[in-house]
């Protein structure tokens, strides 16, 4: 997971929290930002078919297949 899919929530909910609660908010926010980010990547996660190999190899395709010679 790359900094900024963490870093977008975490900030947006720090920045709500901070709007309605002061410094304590932006701290609960910011907590609540991660959180929520990590239960949706796992949602995600489980939610894929298939293999975890083939779902993180980025490109989605098939292992190549050894050829014997």
């Amino acid at each position: 997971m790359t900094a900024a899919t963490l870093a977008v929530p975490a900030g947006g909910y720090a920045w709500l929290g901070a709007a309605f609660g002061g410094p304590s908010g932006a701290l609960v926010g910011c907590a609540a930002g991660l959180v929520l980010s990590a239960l949706l990547r796992l949602l995600v996660e489980m939610a894929m078919p298939g293999p975890r190999w083939v779902r993180h190899r980025g490109s989605g395709l098939a292992r190549p297949r050894r050829t014997s010679r």
